[in-house]
């Protein structure tokens, strides 16, 4: 009887283990960072008053694809030649050359949105789910070229907060970045 026992725990512990094991490598594929190496990568970093020119000037030169996962993107009537609304118009012209342009927004974003404005020009917005926030700053661009930091699409985020945000130039961290992105995008 107790050599049963003893061979029942030993079995438990063994499927234990091997349960354990092959839960953790499955966790790490869906949601643990992956190591890249970017020994090429152009690191271009972006203190504050620098983020508005270099995202405006890489949208206007987009040729295959804008891809953003943002809080938010605003547009502001009122103010025609705020920065948030540049960029909005960056991305509409973008999209009628026939740039790929895809944007994740949180679903908190409301007032003063961008959002209804994109998508009567065809630009594909989606909303995250309300259970969850979004609050990625993440511009893919052709591939290539990474955008991620602390700065809103708003008037305070561009014109008013101290923000920081890099620059990353290199199409491992995009193609990375890009995975993730269309996760989020099939969430949605």
């Amino acid at each position: 009887m107790e050599r049963i026992i003893t061979s029942g725990i030993l079995i438990g512990l063994l499927l234990g283990i091997i349960a354990g094991v092959e839960l953790v490598r499955y966790a790490d594929a869906r949601v643990c960072p992956q190591d890249i190496y970017l020994d090429k990568t152009k690191v271009i970093p972006l203190p504050k008053g620098a983020y508005f020119p270099e995202v405006h000037r890489i949208l206007q030169n987009s040729q295959k694809s804008i891809h953003m996962s943002l809080f938010e993107l605003k547009y502001y009537k009122s103010f025609s030649t705020s920065k948030s609304n540049i960029i909005v118009q960056d991305l509409i012209e973008a999209h009628k050359r026939g740039v790929d342009v895809q944007i994740i927004v949180d679903d908190f974003s409301t007032e003063n949105n961008a959002l209804q404005l994109l998508k009567d020009e065809g630009i594909a917005v989606k909303l995250d789910p309300a259970n969850v926030t979004t609050h990625t700053k993440l511009i893919i661009v052709d591939g290539e070229i990474v955008v991620l930091g602390s700065t809103n699409l708003s008037f305070y985020g561009l014109e008013k907060n101290n923000e920081v945000d890099v620059i990353l130039i290199s199409p491992e961290a995009a193609e990375s970045y890009e995975r993730y992105f269309q996760q989020l995008w099939q969430l949605t």
